[in-house]
């Protein structure tokens, strides 16, 4: 048995008694396990809300840092606007709610997501936010989000959390565009790239996508699938890892996966047509609303119009382990999701 497997084994015979403490702050919700930080959602520092930090097992970030803090060993710092854990989407009504230009983004972009309302928090075994927010764009409302996260804690530090959102649109129908960028994600720590490598104890270390199709890192990306799982060591040189869960009544489940080996991890179900191989975009070709030469931008086949009034309820999973995929038992886990 590999020393891994014997700690966990150790660990998980320990009877389990975690608290959760779910706190609301001025700024942010602050969430803490057994007494220690697991993770902050923050509402007003930026155009939209995020968690961060997320604290994996071994009481490292699993999330990475980049921007809210910089000169973190292993991290690159690229993509700004990748926020370590939250929904978004590029393409709402014409109107971009995943990117936003560092240091210039009320300059920029008229866009943005604000908290309506906390409308519930609850602590205990179990814990508990439900918050609503309003996708704006120019001080009009374009939709209403409401989210709905449960926290729920395992042997061993892990952590189940349940990320449901309902979107509902108000007097006009919302098109949520057929874009790439757009759906629940989340950017894991720069330690756990899957195509790089990182030094601890003398080790070089690298991370891992695998999907639940068998299909491994740069392979998993536009694929179909019902749960995707990056794992690679935390800081410490332990190997960790978050799997993201699809539920099989979704909208379009499974879904098509936004997943780079850089360290992106998302969930995309309106992409159809931007992860057709067939679109394949000429090099130095943008997509929309930069350019009209993009294939994917012209056939937009994964286009969907909620209509006005109506609602969209999208449930995942996120599970932040211990291990890789096989030692996390990921498959089972994801059993039990869907039971």
């Amino acid at each position: 048995m590999k020393p891994l497997a014997s700690l966990l084994l150790l660990c998980c015979a320990l009877p389990l008694a975690a608290e959760v403490k779910v706190t609301p702050l001025k700024d942010r919700v602050r969430v803490e396990i057994e007494g220690r930080l697991f993770t902050e959602w923050r509402f007003k520092d930026w155009m939209a809300p995020y968690f961060y930090p997320v604290i994996g097992p071994n009481g490292e970030s699993i999330t990475r840092h980049y921007p809210m803090k910089t000169g973190v060993k292993g991290e690159s710092q690229d993509h700004a606007h990748h926020r370590s854990l939250r929904f978004a989407h590029s393409d709402v009504n014409g109107q971009n709610y995943w990117w936003w230009r560092l240091g210039k983004e009320r300059e920029t972009s008229k866009a943005e997501i604000q908290l309506e309302k906390i409308e519930r928090t609850r602590s205990g075994k179990t814990g508990e936010l439900i918050a609503w927010t309003r996708w704006v764009h120019d001080g009009k409302t374009v939709l209403r989000q409401k989210m709905h996260v449960t926290f729920i804690p395992l042997a061993c530090r892990e952590v189940l959390m349940d990320y449901d959102i309902t979107l509902v649109a108000g007097r006009e129908p919302v098109v949520f565009g057929d874009i790439k960028d757009g759906g629940l994600y989340v950017r894991v720590a720069g330690t756990m790239k899957a195509n790089a490598h990182f030094k601890a104890g003398g080790a070089k270390l690298q991370g891992t996508i695998r999907n639940s199709r068998g299909q491994l890192n740069t392979d998993t990306w536009g694929q179909r699938a019902e749960w995707v799982d990056f794992s690679g060591p935390d800081a410490s040189g332990k190997t960790v890892g978050i799997t993201m869960f699809d539920h099989p009544k979704n909208l379009r489940f499974p879904t098509h996966w936004h997943s780079r080996t850089y360290g992106l991890l998302t969930a995309n179900r309106f992409g159809a047509s931007h992860f057709d191989p067939k679109n394949k975009k000429p090099r130095g070709t943008a997509c929309r609303p930069w350019s009209d030469l993009c294939p994917a931008c012209k056939e937009r086949k994964g286009d969907y119009t909620l209509p006005a009034g109506q609602s969209l309820t999208l449930r995942h999973r996120l599970y932040f382990h211990h291990g890789d995929t096989k030692q996390a038992n990921v498959a089972g886990q994801y059993k039990a999701y869907i039971q």
